[in-house]
């Protein structure tokens, strides 16, 4: 097998280390820079590739325009929250929510304010709910919640009011107000499903339902009751003041 340079360098600079002459010592030296000099780099190249993995582990984790959890931590969580939930006879509620009309507001605005619509929804949502609890963009216009819910939790419809609420506040971009407003579907561990994937494919199909009967309300997942409905603001969207 043809040695390399590194490894001749290397048994070079240990034989002479049994017989030290003026010369041997002078090259030994040299040798032995050379292979600090190699240590110094390979301890560089690994911390480097440290944070190149550290930063890619976030990428997987974080939406990089509303720096909430992606679907990967979002599932790490479920799991997490399931299992809990499981030992403890607790429930685990799985919202999904869609933006009523966000096309019209990226052909409006631009999708430059339509992404500052997005951020600010993830700032509100985040905002009003507990460290426990999970949001996730899902995907374009679409976050999951994830919500353990304990005996001291607050009644479903109740929470849902206060989350709809806080999305439909007025968002101040560029002089423009925007009133977005929001459809909900939930789906609850383990009462419609015991995995994720199924959960939000429920309460997707629910959100559907809402948007359907109008939007800017929320149905639950084989729920038949009349859903909440919030009373309709004058407009979703005004211009410097005027009605758009």
């Amino acid at each position: 097998m043809k040695e390399s340079k590194s490894e001749n360098k290397l048994i070079t600079a240990l034989s002479v280390v049994h017989s030290p002459t003026p010369e041997t010592t002078d090259q030994l030296l040299i040798e032995n820079n050379w292979l600090r000099s190699q240590l110094v780099h390979a301890c560089a190249q690994i911390a480097s590739d440290l944070q190149s993995f550290e930063r890619l582990r976030l990428q997987s984790q974080t939406d990089c325009l509303t720096h909430t959890p992606t679907r990967l931590l979002l599932a790490d969580r479920a799991q997490q929250a399931f299992q809990q939930a499981h030992r403890q006879g607790t429930e685990v509620m799985v919202i999904f929510i869609d933006i009523d009309h966000f096309k019209q507001i990226n052909d409006s605005f631009g999708h430059c304010v339509g992404d500052q619509v997005l951020v600010n929804l993830a700032n509100r949502l985040q905002q009003g709910l507990r460290s426990s609890d999970t949001v996730c963009r899902y995907g374009g216009d679409e976050f999951v919640l994830l919500l353990p819910l304990t005996e001291d939790s607050a009644d479903v419809s109740s929470m849902i009011s206060k989350i709809l609420s806080a999305a439909t506040l007025p968002i101040n971009i560029n002089q423009q107000v925007i009133i977005p407003e929001i459809s909900i579907g939930v789906a609850i561990y383990p009462k419609h499903g015991t995995e994720l994937n199924s959960l939000i494919h429920k309460a997707d199909l629910a959100m559907y339902e809402a948007k359907a009967n109008g939007g800017h309300h929320y149905r639950m997942s084989h729920d038949v009751a009349e859903p909440l409905r919030l009373p309709r603001l004058p407009s979703r969207q005004q211009h410097n003041g005027h009605a758009k």
